[in-house]
């Protein structure tokens, strides 16, 4: 079985920020764009969202690179 590369939390974050991610806003703040980009990432950071989630993976994982951010002080 090949395992597909995925990239860390810390690169989604980056690559996030980079395609116009603002962190002190909240998701639906966003731009479209930056919504779609940022569910292409979690795709592959490889996220899965809870199981019991009721919003969109895409919004989930906003909201998981958000805490990190905050929990290792990421700018």
């Amino acid at each position: 079985m090949v395992r597909k590369p995925t990239i860390s939390k810390f690169d989604a974050y980056q690559l996030a920020k980079k395609a116009g991610a603002v962190f002190s806003k909240d998701y639906y703040q966003q731009r479209s764009g930056v919504q779609n980009e940022i569910a292409a990432l979690a795709k592959l950071a490889g996220y899965r969202k809870p199981a019991s989630a009721s919003g969109s993976t895409s919004r989930y994982f906003f909201e998981h690179l958000n805490k990190i951010r905050i929990k290792h002080g990421w700018k």
